[in-house]
Formats: structure tokens, C-alpha cells, sequence
């Protein structure tokens, strides 16, 4: 039986985690700095991924402070994709407030970036079991970043002084090189943060990998919804500006991947030229993309597929010992796939 409800957990667990991320990426700062350095994670969030290595800790028994590091630790390692990610994709704003090289620059922010990957690892040293969970945030890190690199080739069009990017670029992408993507960047990060809290909490190999897989299967869910708001949501509730996959000319949307595969020559032709024109994407061209996306079952379609993986991670979880920390993460499985933002 839970106690409180899984809005009031997630807070209470923020709340925890919040004073061990300041620590982490600002001890060894500069004062002159540590404004900077800790802007990018003062943004707020949902948390989910700290919560996803408590709650996972828990399962096993483990202590609450004694996974508070971990927690830390992965926040910092997405919210440093998050710094690299905006100058990447050009982003003036993240959650209604200047991305970090927006507010101090593109310089500074790559510094920032450097302060935070240091962070991590600098977190994890405080870690029961550290050299294992070293070794599973350094790989999961570099599995990032080749789904970082994998996002980037799939945009139709754009960087043009960059040869490599345009060299390599996707000529075609099936929902199979989507899924590879988005298992990189997005679901491991989430299969990683399950894994630390179970690792924490001196679970067995097999639970490991248990709890492993449910993060997996819930962060492609992630993903999907993601990718279903970036088109379908409510902008002021979302954070975020709609329709900025299409405006960066992305092929790494779900929503637009399905809706191809439906739509007449025509209209497909309509969302590619666009895709692959070199003019910019205006705000009457992202209404034109959403119309033509709503003919076609591709929301219900992205929306099923979602609970499927969703449906798996839940058969994992099963198999884990059944107490009030996996019922907090069925709950925040059911969330992922129902959030509005």
C-alpha cells in the first residue's frame, strides 16, 4: 500500500536529490561561476531519472541516502546532453527560460558542459559499488553520444559548412534506424538510471538487468510521447515550442515517420520538399505538416506502440520483488505515456 501519492514521491525525492546535484557541480567552482555552472539544472524538470535510481534502489532495500549520489550524478550526466543539445539544435529557450549559450554564450557553455561531465563522475566516487556505476555511466555517456550523432544525420537538411554531417546523411531512415536512435539517446539513459539504483542496492546480475529492462522499454514509451507532443501538445503547458522537430528539418520523429508511410505521393512529397528545401520552416509550414500528419492514423498508431513497450517494461517489473517502491514505478510508467509535458 502506498503511503502518498506518486506527484507527492517524485517531489519528495527532488527535494532530496536537489542539495547533492548543487553539490556535486559546484564543489571545485570558482564562486565567480557556480551561478553558471548550476543554472542549466536550476531550470527544474520532472526528475524523473534521480526518482527512477531511488525508487529502483528501493525495490532491493536500499537506503534513500545511500542512493541520493547516483541520483545525483545521473541528473547531472542529462542535463550536460541537455547543455550540448541546445547549442547543438540552436535553441533559444528550455522550459520557458534562455537555454544555458543563450543566457552567457556559446563559450561559456561549453565550458559548463565540461563542468558537468567532470560532475558526474566526481558524484559516483560517493557511491557504494563506485567503480561499477563508473563504468556504467562512462558507457552509457558514449552511447549518448552516438545517438546524438545519429539525430543529427537524420536531418534532411541544413549544416551545410559542416561536411562530414552533410556527407553522411541519411538518404533514407527506416522506424528501424528510429528505434536504434532512440534506444541510444533517449532509453538508456533510463535503463542506466534503473540499473544504479539496483547496483546501489547490491541486487543480483539478474535483477540488474531485470530493472535494466524496464527502464529500457519505458524510455523508448518516453520518446514516442515525446515525440507526440512535440507535434500535438498545448506549447504554453508543454515548455517547449511545438513542431520544433519540423522546424530543425528532423526525420526523427515517430509521428512524421508513421504519417509517410500513410500518406498519398503528394502529401508526402509536400512534408519531404519541405524537409529537404533549403528555406526555413515557418509556423504556417509546421500547420501544414500537423494537417497533413492528421489524416493519417499515425497518432493512435505512436500512441499504441507506446503501450506496447510499456506493457514489457511492466513484465519485467513483475518478475522483481513486489513491495511499495515497484508500485511507485508502475505508476511512474503509466505517467510517462499519459504526461501532457
Amino acid at each position: 500500500m502506498q503511503n502518498t501519492t506518486l506527484k507527492e514521491k517524485l517531489t519528495e525525492i527532488s527535494k532530496a536529490v536537489e542539495p547533492v546535484i548543487k553539490q556535486i557541480l559546484t564543489d571545485n567552482v570558482d564562486d565567480s561561476t557556480k551561478d553558471m555552472v548550476f543554472y542549466q539544472c536550476s531550470l527544474g524538470g520532472k526528475r524523473i531519472r534521480p526518482a527512477l535510481v531511488v525508487l529502483s534502489g528501493q525495490v532491493f532495500g536500499g537506503d534513500v541516502d545511500g542512493l541520493l549520489f547516483p541520483a545525483a550524478s545521473v541528473e547531472v550526466l542529462h542535463n550536460s546532453t541537455l547543455v550540448i543539445d541546445d547549442i547543438i539544435d540552436h535553441s533559444d529557450f528550455r522550459r520557458d527560460q534562455p537555454t544555458v549559450w543563450k543566457k552567457y554564450g556559446k563559450s561559456m557553455a561549453e565550458c559548463v558542459a565540461f563542468d558537468y561531465v567532470a560532475s558526474i563522475f566526481a558524484g559516483l566516487s560517493n557511491t557504494n559499488n563506485s567503480k561499477k556505476l563508473i563504468d556504467l555511466y562512462a558507457k552509457t555517456l558514449k552511447v549518448i553520444v552516438d545517438g546524438e550523432i545519429k539525430d543529427i544525420l537524420f536531418e534532411r537538411a541544413g549544416r551545410n559548412d559542416e561536411d562530414f554531417v552533410v556527407t553522411n546523411r541519411y538518404k533514407l531512415i527506416t522506424k528501424e534506424d528510429y528505434f536504434k536512435m532512440i534506444s541510444q539517446k533517449t532509453a538508456v539513459l533510463l535503463q542506466t538510471s534503473c540499473k544504479a539504483g539496483a547496483i546501489s542496492a547490491n541486487a543480483s546480475d539478474e535483477q540488474v538487468e531485470l530493472m535494466g529492462e524496464f527502464g529500457f522499454n519505458i524510455g523508448l514509451a518516453f520518446q514516442i510521447r515525446d515525440d507526440m507532443l512535440d507535434i500535438f501538445a498545448d506549447e504554453k503547458e508543454f515548455g517547449k515550442k511545438v513542431g520544433k522537430d519540423i522546424i530543425e528539418k528532423k526525420m526523427s520523429n515517430y509521428i512524421i515517420l508513421l504519417a509517410l508511410e500513410q500518406l498519398g505521393d503528394d502529401d508526402k512529397k509536400s512534408i519531404t520538399d519541405l524537409l529537404e528545401g533549403p528555406s526555413g520552416v515557418t509556423d504556417a509550414d509546421v500547420a501544414v505538416v500537423t494537417k497533413l500528419v492528421e489524416k493519417t492514423s499515425a497518432k493512435s498508431d505512436a500512441e499504441k506502440t507506446a503501450e506496447y513497450f510499456i506493457d514489457k517494461a511492466m513484465d519485467s517489473l513483475g518478475k522483481l520483488p513486489q513491495n511499495e517502491a515497484t508500485g511507485y514505478l508502475a505508476d511512474l510508467a503509466n505517467f510517462i505515456v499519459s504526461r501532457s509535458k
